[in-house]
């Protein structure tokens, strides 16, 4: 009567039950893992600290990097500079343009359309 590869029904019910725990705790573990992420990290957690800003500061800069830094804002200034003087000069030529319009002799806008004698 008792065959081996028939699976007795104790066994099956068995087998079933550890299934849904084992379904259940991963459930609860996944929960759990989203309740921690969702409400401590963003609130209690240090986020400098989990970010690895915690080092900024003069000191944390390589000096080679500090050097490269250095000589970008110094490129930076020196060509804001210069192009300060071309608007400067731009505007000095828009200026002369217009004393030059006001020096000439000031004439009626009707003046070309007078019959010539």
């Amino acid at each position: 009567k008792d065959h081996p590869s028939v699976l007795s029904s104790s066994a099956f019910s068995m087998s079933r039950t550890d299934g849904r725990k084992l379904v259940a705790f991963a459930g609860t573990a996944i929960v759990g893992a989203l309740g921690f992420a969702t409400i401590y990290l963003p609130f209690m957690a240090d986020r400098d600290k989990l970010r690895g800003l915690f080092e900024e500061g003069e000191q944390s800069i390589p000096e080679g990097a500090r050097r490269e830094i250095q000589a970008i804002l110094k490129a930076e200034r020196e060509s804001q500079q210069r192009m300060d003087e071309v608007v400067q000069h731009q505007q000095q030529y828009e200026e002369a343009e217009q004393q030059k319009e006001k020096q000439k002799a000031p004439g009626s806008m009707w003046s070309s359309f007078r019959r010539k004698q």
